[in-house]
């Protein structure tokens, strides 16, 4: 016997793991538990049963089946009312003994990556059972020394029987995992399906949207024509028919994000034109616009005009939400390949957390800014080979600046 014995259960998995990383499944462990007593539930034979189990839901059937067993006694050590010293707070088991029949099975899932994979040691009608008995009750208040050795089933090594086991049970986990997968794929498939089911009716309730939105922006647009023929040429009618414009070119986004016009444009006229409508509306919080003009000649862009220009109105029309009795400045420069454009106010500082998320999807600094938030800017810009940033943002200013490519026939 191995009365002296001061291993703790954890160093002896370690050194029986030392050559075998098999990973068994969580459910090839239960079914192995399940295995190993049914027997005694199916022919009540006299047994003394430990175990350690943290989780009994799976098996909660014969575990109670085992409870009205008359010949059955079983006993858990995962409290401490039974156990003196709890070294092995882990580690999971189960020690059978009978005449016939004696088994031992021992996991840890506690170090392996995924949580529902454990190393396993397991042995049937060997003497090994003794071993891992001595560990346990160095652990426990009540001897159950009397109990424990009263039955003498053969106790010898029995590494043929033993290895067999093992190989089988190898083969058994592959399947299990292999149906696991299987279980996994179809529940991902099953996802993907209802997610487009739910894509496709967001989608066609989209398309109803726009449908509907655009027979509404048609009359709008019938009326401008007429207060055109009334009144003539006027920059509020232009205004509205470029809003009108834009709101026509943001519904085409929703139903599609591959449909860019690309054109060459003075990079100057764009601007100045996004000056022109804010104009009207910087007045309301006392606020002007100040154009730098440092890029001599022509500034040739190959850009989606309205893209761009949605995306200008955005910035600008933040700026002018961030301040009052201020002086936003619009400057542009340019290097042999880019134009940059900086958008600057002195308004309050960006806070440091959102600023770390300006650019985030479906984040927008205003509730009611010009309808882009800064991630579609930021896309819309990627699309034309621009671009996008923060330069600073201080308790004095706050400064963006966009970058969009140079076309091969710009003036310099």
């Amino acid at each position: 016997m191995f009365r002296h014995n001061k291993k703790n259960l954890n160093g002896f998995l370690e050194s029986e793991y030392e050559n075998n990383e098999e990973l068994f499944s969580r459910r090839t462990v239960i079914g192995l538990i399940r295995s190993l007593l049914e027997p005694i539930a199916a022919n009540n034979a006299k047994s003394l049963i430990f175990t350690r189990f943290k989780n009994t839901n799976s098996i909660e059937g014969i575990v109670k089946r085992l409870e009205y067993c008359s010949n059955v006694e079983m006993f858990s050590f995962l409290d401490y009312d039974n156990i003196i010293k709890d070294d092995f707070v882990e580690t999971e088991f189960l020690i059978i003994t009978s005449h016939r029949y004696n088994a031992v099975l021992l996991w840890d899932y506690s170090n392996s990556k995924n949580k529902n994979e454990t190393k396993l040691y397991i042995k049937v009608n060997s003497k090994s059972v003794n071993e891992i008995f001595e560990i346990v009750k160095s652990r426990l208040k009540n001897n159950f020394d009397e109990k424990f050795y009263s039955f003498r089933p053969e106790r010898r090594e029995n590494a043929i029987l033993n290895d067999a086991i093992f190989n089988i049970l190898k083969m058994l986990n592959e399947n299990v995992k292999e149906n696991e997968f299987n279980l996994k794929e179809q529940e991902v498939i099953a996802t993907r399906l209802q997610t487009q089911n739910s894509l496709d009716e967001i989608n066609a309730n989209i398309r109803y949207c726009c449908h509907e939105i655009k027979n509404q922006l048609s009359v709008l647009d019938i009326y401008t024509k007429i207060l055109e023929r009334k009144f003539g040429e006027d920059n509020n009618i232009g205004l509205i028919q470029k809003s009108i414009s834009l709101i026509r070119m943001q519904l085409d986004d929703l139903r599609a994000s591959d449909n860019l016009n690309f054109e060459e444009k003075d990079l100057k006229e764009v601007i100045k034109n996004s000056i022109n409508i804010f104009d009207k509306i910087l007045p309301e919080r006392n606020n002007k616009i100040k154009f730098i003009d440092n890029i001599k000649g022509r500034a040739v862009v190959f850009i989606d005009e309205e893209r761009f220009f949605a995306t200008l109105n955005n910035i600008v029309k933040n700026a002018d939400e961030s301040t009052q009795d201020d002086e936003i400045e619009i400057r542009i420069e340019a290097d042999e390949k880019c134009a940059k454009i900086f958008i600057k106010n002195h308004g309050e500082k960006i806070d440091e957390e959102i600023q770390t998320k300006l650019f985030t999807e479906g984040f927008s600094t205003k509730k009611n800014g010009w309808g882009l938030g800064l991630n579609i800017c930021k896309k819309y810009l990627a699309a034309q080979l621009g671009s996008i940033s923060l330069v600073k943002s201080d308790d004095n200013e706050t400064e963006f600046m966009v970058t969009i490519p140079l076309s091969q026939k710009a003036v310099s």
